[in-house]
């Protein structure tokens, strides 16, 4: 993915905590290059990252991580409500 994409679902997640900046940080460490924009997506919507402080990009990163691994290894599909 490019950064345009990252932060086309950064502004689609309605979280003020993913902005521009932490997009272009995920985009220059290249570890979603080659990930589908739906895993993430899904991720994103599962995952709530609002808070009082800022998000690092190894942190979301981190977050991701895990969750990719369990909906891998257990065959799990989010569905939201």
């Amino acid at each position: 993915m490019d950064r345009e994409q990252i932060e086309e679902l950064f502004d689609g997640s309605g979280s003020i905590s993913l902005n521009s900046g932490l997009a272009f940080r995920i985009w220059l460490k290249g570890e979603w290059d080659t990930e589908a924009g739906e895993d993430v997506e899904t991720f994103l919507n599962a995952y709530s990252f609002d808070g009082e402080r800022e998000l690092f990009a190894d942190e979301l990163l981190y977050h991701y991580r895990i969750f990719k691994y369990v909906t891998e290894k257990n065959g799990l599909t989010y569905l939201p409500w």
